[in-house]
């Protein structure tokens, strides 16, 4: 592995043009990439084509990109912030599938209201709660419950100590809890 000067150094010179520089760029950086990435999209295929995406958008940006100062940490970034995206647009070509095989199920029009304002009000109390949590708290449960990763992908994506995620997690779910006792009691 190169010192952090010597990546500044290549990506100075890949910037400047330099074809040979940025290809060792990439020799050099693609396998802990590639690791990283497959970790959280768990598939080689998309991982290597996040990576090679980010090369190409690195390449053709990096006039306006200039300078970084840690371009190891700015790539390891940089290819989280693809593979989540990639998760999100998975997520939501599932959820269209799934929309169009339940379009096929009949439902009576007052099973339709009911489920709809049931989930609604179930949806913002929800949004509610998640919204009262303190920052850190909030983005664990969204990785976790909304993303659906596994607590060492989250470790992993936020750098945070194993146990770190788990106590966050844990004090979250437990302040979501006593939201929803309480507003249960005063609704009662």
């Amino acid at each position: 592995m190169l010192a952090k000067a010597e990546y500044s150094k290549l990506w100075s010179e890949a910037c400047g043009g330099d074809v040979k520089s940025y290809s060792e760029l990439h020799s050099r950086l693609f396998s802990g990439l590639f690791e990283y990435a497959r970790k959280i999209v768990k598939d080689d295929d998309v991982a290597n084509d996040l990576i090679q995406e980010l090369f190409v958008k690195l390449w053709t940006k990096r006039a306006s990109i200039g300078e970084i100062d840690n371009v190891r940490a700015y790539l390891l970034t940089s290819i989280r912030c693809s593979a989540i995206n990639y998760i999100k647009r998975q997520k939501l070509t599932e959820a269209k599938v799934l929309q169009l095989e339940l379009q096929s199920v009949q439902f009576s029009v007052e099973d339709l209201i009911t489920s709809r304002e049931t989930h609604t009000i179930l949806k913002k109390r929800i949004g509610a709660a998640i919204n009262k949590l303190p920052g850190r708290q909030r983005e664990m449960i969204y990785l976790r419950y909304f993303e659906e990763l596994d607590y060492q992908q989250i470790v992993e994506l936020t750098g945070l100590k194993y146990q770190s995620v788990l106590n966050h997690i844990y004090r979250a779910v437990q302040m979501l809890k006593d939201e929803f006792r309480s507003t249960n009691r005063c609704a009662a």
